[in-house]
C-alpha cells in the first residue's frame, strides 16, 4: 500500500485488547523485526491521539512539526488544468463546485475522496459611507459665483435651485498628539526693569498634556496593549518623546478620575440581574518576589477576575488584579446588593473557587465549556462527538430565535423545543457510559462524565427566566486584560494593578454601552470636581444629559 493512497480503517479496541494482541504477536511465529515493527505501530496508534489531547495540539501543527512546512505553490502554474468548470445552477444555490480538473495524468485511485471547492461570498469591497465616520471634522465648500435664483449658466432660460451636497471623506494621518509651542512675547523697561508680556488665551489651557491626550495613552496601554517602553520608542521616532515615568503620571491622573466611576459601577453592578465571572492569570511582580521570600504561603496564585454584570437597563464590566478568586471578588461585590432582592443569577464554569461563599446565587454553568470538550476530540472520536456538537448547536439555534423575546416567553420556548433534545442528549450520553461503548476514564468519557455530572447546572435556562446558555460574554471580554498580559507582560505593583483594572473596567464598559470611550474618559479628567460629588449622574450612559446641564448653566 502506498502512504496516502487509502484511509486507514480506524478500530476501537480497549486496554485489554490491545495487550492481547501484543501478546499474541510476540507468540507467532513471526520473525523478530516483523513483531517489533508490528508491536511498534500498534503502540504508535495508542499513543498518538493521547499524546495529542494530552498536549493540544493539532493535527496541521503536528504535520508541520514532523515534515516541515513544504514548499508553497508557484504562483504562475498553469491554471487552465485547475480552473474548476461553471457551476450549474443547483450547484450555485448550495455554493459548492465540484473541481472537474483536465484529463488526469493518472488512472483515478480507488476510495479516492471527492475534491470539493467551496465557492465562498464575496467579502466586499472595504469601503464605508460617510455616515461611519462620527467625529469627523466638517467643512462646508461653498459655490463663490451663483447662489439659488441666478440664471443657469448654459442659458436654458431656467434658475438654480437648492440641491443635494456631495459628500467626499479624506483621511490625513497625524501623530499620536499635535506639539504645539507658543512662543510669548516679552518687552521690558530698560530702566526699571518691569516685564510686560502677552496674554495668555485660556483655550490654550494650563496643563502641557492636555485631557485628550492622556485619554488616548489609557486606551493604548489597557485597550491596545500597548507597552510603555514600545509606546516611548514609538514616539522617539516620530521626534516627540514620550518618557516611560511621564506616561505612567499621566495613565494615574486618569486612573484617579475614574475611582468615583468605578465605584458606582460596582454598586450599579452589584444590583444587576445576571452576573458572569470567571479568572484568568496575571503577573504583579512585587507578589511573585513575595511568594518566593515567603514559599510557605497557602496561596501563591495572582489573577485577573472579570465579572460582568447584566440588567434590563445596562451592561457593566468589572476587573480585579489580586490574589482573590472570582468567587472571593464576586463575594465583596454581593455586599453591596440591595438585600430585598432576589438572589442573582451566577454564569461560570464549574471551578468551585467561583463561586461566593457568603451569598446565594442561582447557579448556571457554561454550556459552551462542556461543547468545547468534544470539539477538541471530534477527530479522534467523530460519530460520538459530531453527534452531540449538533444537538447542542440545535439549542443555540433555539436560543437566536428567542432574542427578541421577553423573559417569560423565551423560557416557555426553551421549554417547548430545547428541552426534548436535551433530554434525548442525557439519554445518549447515559448509554454510551453505562454500555461501556466509552471508557468511562478516557478522554471521551471524562468529557461525557462532565456533562452528566453538571447536567442540572448546565440547563438552567430550561426552568429559570433569564438564565443565559454560556459564559461566551465575559470570556471574550477577559481578551482584553489577557492580550495585555502577552505584550506588557505584568504589574509592577498592586497599586498599579488596581488602576489597570479600574481603566480597563471603564473602558470596557463604555465599548458595552457603544459609548466613544476616548471621549468619556476626556469628560471624567474636565469635570473631575463634579464627579467626586454625584459620581453616578457621570456613567456613560447618562453622562452626556449632565455634560449639557453642566455647560448650559456654565452659559
Amino acid at each position: 500500500m502506498e502512504h496516502g493512497k487509502e484511509l486507514p480503517i480506524v478500530i476501537d479496541k480497549t486496554q485489554a485488547d490491545i495487550d492481547a494482541a501484543i501478546a499474541a504477536i510476540k507468540a507467532s511465529d513471526i520473525a523478530d523485526g516483523i513483531k517489533d515493527f508490528a508491536i511498534s505501530c500498534i503502540r504508535l496508534a495508542v499513543w498518538l491521539p493521547k499524546a495529542l489531547l494530552e498536549q493540544k495540539i493539532r493535527l496541521s501543527n503536528l504535520r508541520r512539526l514532523i515534515f516541515g512546512r513544504g514548499q508553497r505553490n508557484k504562483k504562475n502554474k498553469d491554471k487552465e488544468n485547475t480552473q474548476p468548470e461553471e457551476p450549474t445552477p443547483e450547484e450555485s444555490a448550495n455554493n459548492v463546485v465540484t473541481n472537474t480538473a483536465a484529463e488526469p495524468t493518472e488512472p483515478p485511485l480507488k476510495n479516492k475522496l471527492p475534491i470539493v471547492t467551496i465557492k465562498r461570498n464575496s467579502p466586499g469591497h472595504g469601503r464605508l459611507p460617510h455616515t461611519a465616520y462620527v467625529n469627523a471634522i466638517e467643512h462646508t465648500l461653498a459655490i463663490t459665483d451663483f447662489i439659488a435664483g441666478d440664471s443657469c449658466p448654459v442659458n436654458c432660460g431656467g434658475r438654480l435651485c437648492r440641491y443635494e451636497p456631495g459628500i467626499i471623506v479624506r483621511i490625513k494621518g497625524q501623530n499620536l498628539a499635535a506639539v504645539h509651542k507658543y512662543w510669548i512675547q516679552k518687552l521690558r523697561c530698560a530702566t526699571c526693569g518691569y516685564l510686560v508680556q502677552a496674554n495668555i488665551p485660556e483655550e490654550i489651557g494650563k496643563e502641557k498634556y492636555d485631557a485628550a491626550f492622556k485619554a488616548i495613552l489609557v486606551l493604548q496601554k489597557y485597550y491596545v496593549a500597548v507597552p510603555f517602553y514600545r509606546q516611548a520608542y514609538f514616539q522617539s521616532l516620530l521626534e516627540m518623546p514620550l518618557p516611560v515615568s511621564t506616561q505612567w503620571e499621566l495613565i494615574e491622573e486618569v486612573g484617579s478620575a475614574a475611582i468615583p466611576v468605578f465605584q458606582a459601577l460596582e454598586q450599579k453592578a452589584a444590583n444587576g440581574d445576571i452576573v458572569h465571572n470567571d479568572d484568568s492569570h496575571v503577573k504583579i511582580t512585587n507578589l511573585i518576589r513575595q511568594n518566593r521570600m515567603e514559599p510557605d504561603k497557602d496561596r501563591t496564585g495572582i489573577f485577573t477576575t472579570g465579572i460582568i454584570s447584566r440588567s434590563e437597563q445596562h451592561d457593566i464590566a468589572l476587573f480585579y488584579n489580586s490574589t482573590l478568586h472570582a468567587g472571593e471578588n464576586l463575594d465583596h461585590l454581593l455586599k453591596k446588593r440591595d438585600a430585598t432582592l432576589e438572589p442573582v443569577i451566577q454564569m461560570c464554569d464549574a471551578l468551585s473557587r467561583n463561586i461566593p461563599s457568603s451569598f446565594h446565587t442561582i447557579l448556571c454553568n457554561c454550556l459552551t465549556h462542556g461543547l468545547r470538550k468534544f470539539d477538541d476530540l471530534k477527530e479522534f472520536y467523530p460519530e460520538p462527538c459530531l453527534h452531540i456538537i449538533k444537538e447542542i448547536a440545535l439549542v443555540y439555534e433555539h436560543d437566536e430565535k428567542t432574542k427578541k423575546l421577553n423573559k417569560k416567553a423565551r423560557l416557555a420556548y426553551h421549554q417547548e423545543y430545547s428541552a426534548p433534545i436535551l433530554e434525548k442528549l442525557h439519554e445518549y450520553i447515559t448509554n454510551q457510559l453505562e454500555s461501556k461503548q466509552v471508557e468511562p476514564n478516557d478522554s471521551l468519557g471524562t468529557a461525557m462524565r462532565y456533562m452528566l455530572k453538571h447536567w442540572y447546572k448546565l440547563t438552567q435556562f430550561l426552568r429559570v427566566e433569564g438564565a443565559p446558555l454560556d459564559n461566551n460574554i465575559l470570556e471574550r471580554a477577559l481578551k482584553i486584560p489577557i492580550r495585555g498580559r502577552r505584550t506588557w507582560l505584568f504589574y509592577k505593583t498592586q497599586y498599579g494593578a488596581m488602576i489597570g483594572g479600574i481603566l480597563t473596567s471603564v473602558i470596557y464598559t463604555c465599548v458595552l454601552a457603544d459609548v466613544n470611550p476616548l471621549t468619556y474618559l476626556t469628560i471624567l479628567q474636565e469635570y473631575k470636581d463634579q464627579i467626586v460629588k454625584e459620581p453616578e449622574r457621570w456613567l456613560p450612559w447618562n453622562y452626556q444629559d449632565n455634560l449639557s446641564s453642566s455647560l448650559s448653566s456654565a452659559a
